[in-house]
């Protein structure tokens, strides 16, 4: 392994073990670098902000792992997620609670949006004939629709990781599972 990418995984490594110990608002660059006894230098040259760190964490962790597995399976992926999640709760649990600028939320919830677009994207002939009626632009439906969804599963995957992620992985995709089940059974009533 080259030796910048292992700076790059001692620094993010120590961030979060001390996000984990305090909050991550607490938790400063000159924290990170005195705990990794290295200079303020090392990290910029490395990193934009502690930021920038959160994401190079889940990009490393989490999306290049999930890019070689199967994405075609939308359970398969969100349960691969919620495991990787599960393993850091103490991590992901305290990065999601702050929501100030360049927030972990923002960023995740984007990731979400992408990875959800290609399961959950109605047909354009669905959209067409569900805005039609109320005089809405599929274009508009269609973006509704998948913000919807992507703030409807954001809002239970924070909310099972503030809760501590009382169900395992599997029992919460189990959740996830029946819940979409009932709305859609509902809905076609």
């Amino acid at each position: 392994m080259p030796e910048s990418n292992m700076t790059k995984r001692v620094l993010a490594q120590t961030f979060k073990d001390l996000v984990c110990q305090e909050s991550f608002e607490k938790v400063s660059v000159s924290d990170i670098c005195d705990a990794c006894q290295v200079s303020r230098k090392t990290f910029y040259y490395h990193f934009q902000d502690k930021y920038a760190l959160v994401e190079w964490i889940f990009d490393t962790e989490y999306i290049a792992v999930w890019k070689q597995s199967n994405v075609e399976d939308r359970w398969a992926t969100l349960t691969s997620l919620c495991q990787y999640l599960y393993r850091q709760r103490t991590y992901y649990q305290k990065l999601t609670q702050y929501h100030g600028q360049n927030s972990f939320s923002q960023y995740f919830q984007d990731f979400l949006f992408n990875i959800l677009e290609p399961f959950v994207l109605p047909d354009q002939g669905d959209v067409e004939t569900v805005a039609g009626h109320d005089g809405v632009q599929p274009k508009a439906a269609q973006d509704f629709y998948m913000q919807f969804i992507t703030d409807a599963l954001l809002s239970a995957l924070f909310r099972w990781l503030t809760n501590g992620a009382q169900q395992t992985p599997e029992e919460f995709i189990a959740l996830l599972k029946s819940t979409t089940d009932i709305i859609t059974t509902r809905l076609y009533k």
